[in-house]
């Protein structure tokens, strides 16, 4: 439903001039930047090392919808591309060419991905890496067509050699670096302090993939050899089945990198006589194929990683609530209560019965019953603190468990639960009123209470009584006092 707005409101959802300005110079400077460094990889005698600027581009893109859909945005690209290679030493239509071939091929791949509303852009599914491998491919070729024209006509590279290594060098840095941009958090410094703030163990098992990816790279220095680049591979599958996909990612940059400057330094540093060209383009084809391979492995990983969480779900959870359903309650709150037990600190269970609710599913149906239950899960769960345990244990019955909790307290939260689902009625759909009560019976665990059974039987004892007494009020175990409704 529309609604009026003054100017000034209008103004104020709109980013400042100020800022605007500040995030487009930061692109400008980005692309500069990141044009220049690939500039000085650039050795026209044989190949580029590395690209970074089209696949760093890329992902921003990605990741911030509303900058890639802006024109002025995508003309400053253009801009710092063509001043980048400008300020590198090329002539200007030199210059131009590359820039066209430089922004027609993230162009491309920007509008193949962003017209297929099906590729999953968090990689958690199998094919979304193979997928956008596929068009970052496609789009490679097309700016190779005209970067490698431009190689021919600047350098003495033939015209094949200019355009294949134009295009393996775009792919290998799309592999390494767009998925990295793709799965990191949306708030990467505020995760790793939250993560540096947390009490945590890190064992040495857990670190042992990332320090065999280590130690194989180290080692593919030290031992010579075509298949040295492969020694991290069986280390990078680890890390893939270990690590999160985010984590992974960075793993497998780390590797494209170290093979890229430590196996293979650049070209001009060495003695032209011990690569080719070829084998460095062969070189290229490996390590992306190693690449796509691990980041596919850890997709697949991470899609299976959720389907499990789901089915746990389902498994642990009730399906109309959400809560733990009456198994799962009973499995982690027998381990809740063995823990309190061990440390000699109180624990205390509720058992909850809604009253009077076969009339109110009979009177408005069930559509209107599941609302209501859903309705008083949310309340519930607002009474209660982050480590208690809530469960449906059946129809309108709900168990809580409440670690560190003794007899005075629990009666307190039992109160305050009641209260909240007494004191607000619930909107039925045609605008009716619905107002329900709950009744409540509480037990503290005592040294002669065997179990978590027994300690629920307390407790129903004391929702009898409860409800005896006129329900709408809680009661606790072994001496129940009545707590007038309200």
């Amino acid at each position: 439903m529309a609604t009026d707005m003054n100017p000034k409101q209008a103004f104020c959802l709109r980013p400042s001039r100020r800022h605007s300005f500040l995030s487009r110079f930061l692109l400008f400077s980005l692309v500069l930047v990141l044009t220049l460094l690939g500039t000085r990889l650039r050795h026209y005698d044989a190949l580029t090392i590395f690209w970074p600027a089209e696949a760093v581009l890329l992902g921003l893109f990605l990741r911030r919808p509303d900058w890639g859909r802006q024109v002025l945005n995508w003309t400053i690209v253009v801009v710092a591309y063509l001043c980048a290679e400008l300020i590198a030493g090329n002539p200007l239509p030199i210059a131009l060419l590359l820039t066209v071939a430089d922004a027609s091929g993230l162009g491309l791949a920007y509008w193949l991905i962003t017209h297929n509303p099906l590729l999953d852009l968090s990689l958690r599914r199998p094919q979304a890496m193979l997928t956008l491998a596929a068009y970052c491919s496609l789009a490679c070729v097309v700016s190779a067509l005209l970067g490698g024209l431009a190689l021919y006509l600047h350098t003495s590279q033939p015209l094949s050699l200019a355009i294949l290594s134009w295009m393996l060098t775009g792919m290998i840095s799309y592999a390494a670096i767009l998925p990295v941009i793709l799965t990191a958090p949306s708030r990467p410094l505020r995760r790793f302090l939250e993560y540096w703030n947390e009490p945590h163990l890190t064992s040495l098992a857990q670190l042992a993939p990332a320090l065999l990816l280590l130690l194989t790279s180290l080692l593919s220095l030290l031992i010579d050899g075509p298949g040295s680049m492969a020694f991290p591979v069986l280390p990078l599958l680890w890390c893939a089945l270990s690590y999160s996909l985010f984590s992974t990612t960075l793993l497998t940059l780390f590797y494209v990198l170290w093979t890229l400057f430590a196996l293979n330094p650049p070209v001009y540093f060495l003695p032209s006589q011990l690569h080719t060209s070829l084998d460095l383009l062969s070189l290229r084809i490996g390590i992306a194929s190693i690449a796509l391979a691990c980041i596919t492995c850890a997709s697949l990983m991470s899609a299976r990683n959720l389907a499990v969480e789901k089915l746990q779900r389902l498994a642990h959870r009730d399906a109309l609530t959400g809560l733990l359903n009456k198994q799962a309650f009973y499995q982690q709150s027998q381990d809740a209560l063995t823990q309190c037990r061990l440390k000699h600190i109180p624990v205390s269970v509720i058992v909850l019965d809604i009253d009077h609710f076969k009339p109110i599913n009979d009177t408005h149906g069930h559509h209107v019953g599941d609302l209501a239950l859903s309705a008083i899960t949310q309340r519930i769960s607002l009474a209660l603190r982050d480590t208690d345990l809530c469960g449906r244990l059946g129809g309108e019955e709900f168990g809580i468990l409440l670690p560190d909790c003794g007899a005075a307290q629990a009666h307190t939260v039992a109160e305050r639960v009641r209260k909240s689902i007494a004191l607000l009625p619930f909107s039925l759909d045609n605008q009716q009123q619905l107002t329900m009560t709950a009744s409540l019976g509480v037990a503290t665990l005592e040294p002669s209470t065997l179990d978590l059974h027994a300690l629920l039987r307390q407790a129903d004892k004391a929702l009898y009584e409860a409800k005896r007494a006129g329900r709408d009020q809680s009661f606790s175990y072994p001496f129940p006092e009545p707590q007038t409704g309200t």
